[in-house]
């Protein structure tokens, strides 16, 4: 990768492209549906000369024509620009639905999808795993990937649907298919044949804007433990751990800083607001949602601002004290039978409705799989910028709120500024620290109005089959599984193990794959980032796709008997040895009830 240090983008020409791995479903499903019900199948793409190759193949793969939106003016679009071009792409070809991959695998923002059915006003459903279309074709319903599970949502056509890794195997293609590609049009459209107004394209069209950019590269002591004498080398990693700070409370990597509520005066005319929209989980609020209100204060108390809340749902007013004690000057309650469970427009109605009312200056959303269906939706509807999976804020010396972008896998870092109020964002769980809180404070509760709410989805069933699967959110401690382990039935001693330290488990996609652990549980390039103070790697070779989901993690153990696994290369503390034989020797040396317990977070 290069960059260019004037313009701040990513030198994409001369490189090549290729159709990512969620776009490869899109399309096959989409030649699915055309195989049962007829219909003709348009790829288009918005990109350099050389993204016409990943048109090509998409005709190989079985798509009817495709258009190449292709001009310099489509160059340094943010995500509302290019889902405003292909908006306009989309009307003018004509459309009954509308494939998207789940989110690219650059800047991982997953924020067109829900913004193109913004702007073309029609329903969406993101992360599709599975699709059942009604034989005349007006409704379907879509089996949802969410954090803790699965929903089965009922949808009409059309609409904009974003597909998921588990939707289907891939069509793959190869040179002895490009005859299939033969004689079929492809039309290359410029910004002039779209429209007049060329400000709404690119860099001019785009609310955000880049500061910098800057690559980053974990430094890895890269320490291999002498493993022939097994034993030794697990009480000379539980040293290096209790160093670091296991077990203490106090680490040395990006040690927790207390948020203190004391002292604290909100504004009462409420300026200069800074709202954290609440997610639950079960009967309670997500963890990601009393971080963001940690950093709220720490933002508010900088620009002497309000700090509120925005809960939306029904008969959550449970809710209300737990989000004032940890640090919610005020709180803007929806409450009605709709907004039971989640689903994109009556929430997304409430949201945008309320921020054109009272106008804070930041809105943040948790970089969950709702806040991602959620944010673009409002973001395109108001026309404002929005800033996908930070990691941090800042307050600039101008008094704007800077939003801390990572893309590629965390191996980039780019400062993002909004032309627009509210500057909005949402957030990675895992990155920030909660307050402590105060059970005495009490917040001012304004009520949002709940009356002609949008309701044109509907959850059918919701399948919470992986609760575990929240807590990689958070973890202090994580366990990764690679194939490396045999199979599943070696599972139980792997999370005896994780049990015994207190860790959560994850799982590379070699092993959610094979079907060992559920989807919600996969680390890396198409699954989740995380972000632990420890992971254990065990059985897991270290490959890229693996790798860029640990890349934030504080402390990284390899475990693996070859000792040329790449993962070495990414590791802090390495022991070459089999995954067993570690656990073994670990048992009495790292075991809380032993000498050393001091181990237990």
């Amino acid at each position: 990768m290069k960059f260019d240090d004037e313009t701040k983008r990513l030198i994409r020409d001369g490189v090549s492209n290729s159709i990512n791995t969620f776009d490869r479903r899109a399309i096959t499903e989409a030649i699915r549906l055309k195989e049962q019900f007829g219909g003709e199948v348009v790829a288009v793409t918005m990109g350099p000369p050389q993204a016409a190759d990943a048109l090509k193949e998409a005709l190989m793969m079985g798509c009817d024509r495709a258009v190449h939106l292709l001009g310099r003016e489509f160059a340094g679009a943010d995500t509302l620009a290019t889902a405003r071009t292909l908006a306009m792409a989309c009307r003018k070809i004509g459309f009954d639905l509308i494939f998207c991959g789940k989110t690219s695998t650059d800047a991982e923002t997953a924020q067109v999808p829900p913004m193109l059915a913004e702007f073309l006003s029609v329903p969406q459903v993101t992360g599709v795993t599975e699709l059942q279309c009604s034989e005349d074709r007006a409704t379907f319903r879509a089996l949802r990937e969410v954090d803790d599970g699965f929903e089965w949502v009922e949808c009409p056509l059309p609409a904009v649907l974003s597909a998921a890794e588990r939707l289907n195997k891939p069509i793959r293609v190869g040179p002895a298919d490009a005859a299939k590609a033969d004689g079929k049009p492809f039309e290359v459209w410029t910004p002039q044949a779209m429209h007049d107004e060329m400000s709404l394209f690119g860099l001019p069209g785009s609310p955000t804007w880049v500061e910098r950019i800057y690559s980053i590269e974990p430094v890895r002591k890269r320490i291999m433990l002498d493993s022939t004498d097994l034993p030794r080398a697990v009480r000379q990693l539980t040293a290096y751990l209790r160093d670091e700070g296991w077990g203490t409370g106090a680490w040395k990597s990006h040690p927790h800083v207390p948020i203190s509520l004391r002292g604290r005066r909100a504004p009462a005319d409420g300026a200069k607001a800074i709202w954290v929209v609440a997610e639950t989980a079960g009967a309670g609020l997500r963890d990601v949602t009393l971080e963001m209100l940690g950093e709220g204060i720490r933002l508010t108390n900088q620009i002497e601002g309000e700090l509120a809340a925005v809960l939306i749902g029904h008969q959550s007013e449970a809710h209300v004290q737990m989000l004032a004690a940890y640090g919610a000057d005020r709180l803007y309650v929806a409450d009605a039978p709709v907004l039971e469970a989640y689903t994109t427009d009556p929430y997304a109605d409430v949201l945008a409705r309320a921020i054109q009312q009272h106008r804070p200056f930041a809105v943040l959303l948790p970089s969950t799989a709702n806040g991602r269906d959620l944010a673009p939706r409002v973001a395109a509807r108001l026309g404002i910028g929005l800033t996908g999976d930070a990691i941090g804020l800042e307050i600039d010396a101008q008094g704007r709120l800077v939003m801390l972008k990572p893309a590629f896998g965390g191996n980039i870092i780019a400062p993002i500024l909004s032309k627009t109020l509210p500057a909005m964002a949402t957030l990675r769980p895992g990155m920030l620290h909660r307050a402590q809180p105060d059970f005495s404070r009490r917040a001012a509760v304004v009520r949002l109005p709940t009356e002609n709410l949008n309701t044109r989805t509907r959850v059918a069933e919701r399948i919470a089959s992986v609760p575990d699967g929240l807590l990689m959110d958070d973890a202090e401690i994580i366990v990764g599984v690679g194939v490396g382990i045999g199979g599943p039935e070696n599972l139980p001693v792997v999370k005896a193990f994780a049990d015994q330290i207190n860790a959560s488990l994850s799982a590379s996609r070699k092993v959610v794959d094979s079907g060992w652990m559920p989807r919600q549980f996969q680390v890396g390039l198409t699954g989740r980032a995380i972000a632990p103070r420890v992971y254990f790697a065990l059985g897991t070779s270290g490959q890229f796709n693996h790798t860029v989901g640990i890349q934030r993690a504080g402390i990284i153990v390899a475990i693996n008997n070859n000792p040329d696994a790449p993962i070495f290369k990414h590791a802090d503390y390495g022991i070459v040895a089999g995954w067993r034989e570690f656990i073994e020797a670990a048992g009495p040396i790292m075991n809380p009830s032993t000498a050393n317990g001091d181990f237990q977070s």
